[in-house]
């Protein structure tokens, strides 16, 4: 397993390489989550020493540095021809200029009740230092960013959008495909794919229109459940008590479920407000050493035109059982080797994961109402419209406008919502969005061939500890991995 995981991070380094100018790095995805991610070490870095101390003031010069090399991958880029569209432009520039604000504010101070080890008169010099930094280096290179994206960068910036208007676009959007959903498999067979699910999903909404006796047709239901006072917290901390429900469902059903349960705690989280415009739903924030807890950061500072319907799917894809469970077992881990121990590369395992476990919620007695399972038939729509998007708008030709059309038309989520995802697919993280489908049906699949030949003796509880307990896995060597295990369980007993 380990061979095989190092052969697919080995090829993707090299990959990585040929394609790199392909590659966006200062998009709100791409680029906005290495910022959160380097932001979340220093607001967790412990200071126990003078060394610690003065580790903690080069990291600071070190992040602005790094801003820099974005900006100078940017004008690379642009003379080769690699421009965002003006739309991204603006999307990235508002993601830079938010942490600059961040910065600004005192993002990076570091408490006194971090600085103990220090002296009093070590402290005021730390304190001096560290905000010299921030206010010299790091928050002009921010801005620096910014003001480029909105400025000289937008010169022949292309109309269209998607991955197949560059020179190489189509090639490494078919290296995205397997890098992403860890399968060989094509563009339009993934196109195929997401047209199918969402026809079979919507039948099944439909009979959930039905049972609530909405008596309007199934795009009329959809409208409903997405502008419907009823499904809209009054509130930012409404919303967060809402997911906090589901938190605690899943928790309960969860040992019926599974065999090994995760030491490391979890919570729900509000985003950090100056991020909301960047993020479309949120994300999970992994355990690290300094900071040992999982949490899922959620966008709920617009609860007017944040959505409560799906919030239970939305758990269980990234909290409990899903993300938090996946990844936190994997930490725990020890007999895994260090390489595999905090290595989530493989993008097809991890969210087909995640939606596997969102919709094994339905045995989990946790979609108790027919709005809740309606909340995760959207979820299941939106990972199969983005089959149909993702492909569409990077191989297919489709235009932002036609994929945003596409959205509206067979999606609960709002305006916002649907111009900040398709950004997402066609200019910032193109393919990383097929993962998601893919890998449930994947293991979707596996799961039934694993009751086919074990029959009575399936076990739903030891399944997933085949599936959890040797860390992530491309999607292939997981199929081989689970069938290894059948044929140790079909044994008989010494």
């Amino acid at each position: 397993l380990t061979l095989s995981t190092l052969r697919y991070l080995a090829g993707n380094e090299v990959a990585n390489a040929k394609y790199f100018w392909l590659h966006q790095i200062a998009t709100p995805y791409a680029g906005g989550l290495k910022l959160s991610g380097i932001a979340s070490i220093l607001s967790s870095f412990q200071i126990k020493d003078r060394s610690d101390a003065q580790r903690y003031l080069s990291l600071l010069h070190q992040y602005a540095a790094f801003v820099h090399s974005m900006g100078d991958v940017l004008k690379e880029q642009h003379r080769r021809g690699i421009i965002l569209p003006n739309v991204e432009s603006d999307a990235s520039a508002a993601v830079f200029l938010g942490y600059a604000k961040l910065a600004s504010a005192g993002t990076f101070s570091v408490a006194d009740a971090r600085l103990h080890a220090l002296a009093s008169s070590e402290r005021s010099d730390f304190h001096a230092r560290s905000g010299t930094i921030v206010s010299s280096e790091l928050a002009p290179a921010l801005k620096e960013v910014a003001a480029y994206l909105n400025g000289s960068y937008r010169e022949f910036a292309p109309r269209g959008v998607g991955l197949s208007q560059y020179p190489g676009g189509r090639e490494y959007y078919q290296y995205l495909i397997f890098a992403s959903t860890t399968l060989t498999t094509t563009p339009a067979a993934l196109h195929a794919t997401g047209l199918r699910e969402m026809e079979k999903l919507n039948a099944q909404l439909d009979a959930v229109r039905k049972e609530v006796h909405f008596f309007g047709s199934l795009r009329s239901f959809k409208h409903f459940l997405a502008t419907s006072p009823q499904f809209f917290p009054k509130t930012t901390p409404q919303f967060g008590e809402r997911l906090e429900l589901y938190v605690r469902r899943s928790a309960q059903a969860a040992p019926s479920f599974f065999l090994h349960l995760p030491k490391t705690p979890y919570d729900v989280e509000p985003l950090p407000k100056a991020l909301a415009g960047s993020q479309t739903f949120g994300y999970y924030n992994p355990p690290t050493a300094a900071r040992p807890k999982g949490s899922y950061l959620y966008n709920a500072w617009h609860p007017e035109r944040t959505s409560a319907l799906g919030a239970g799917a939305l758990i269980c894809h990234e909290l409990i059982p899903g993300h938090h469970f996946q990844i936190a077992l994997q930490q725990e881990n020890t007999t895994l080797p260090e390489v595999r121990h905090y290595d989530f590369s493989e993008t097809g395992f991890l969210e087909g994961w995640g939606e596997y476990a969102s919709q094994l919620c339905w045995d989990m007695g946790v979609y108790r109402t027919p709005y809740d399972r309606a909340g995760r038939l959207m979820q299941d729509l939106m990972s199969s419209t983005r089959l149909v998007v993702d492909t569409g708008m990077n191989s297919m030709g489709w235009s932002l406008q036609r994929g945003r059309a596409f959205m509206r038309e067979n999606l609960t989520i709002t305006e916002s919502q649907i111009n900040s995802e398709s950004l997402r697919y066609s200019t910032d993280l193109p393919g990383q969005a097929l993962a998601y489908k893919s890998g449930e049906l994947a293991m979707l699949d596996i799961r039934a061939d694993a009751k086919r030949r074990l029959g009575k003796s399936f076990d739903i509880r030891r399944f997933h500890s085949w599936l959890l307990d040797s860390g992530s896995m491309t999607l292939d060597t997981l199929r081989a991995h689970v069938n290894y295990e059948i044929e140790q369980a079909k044994k008989p007993a010494p």
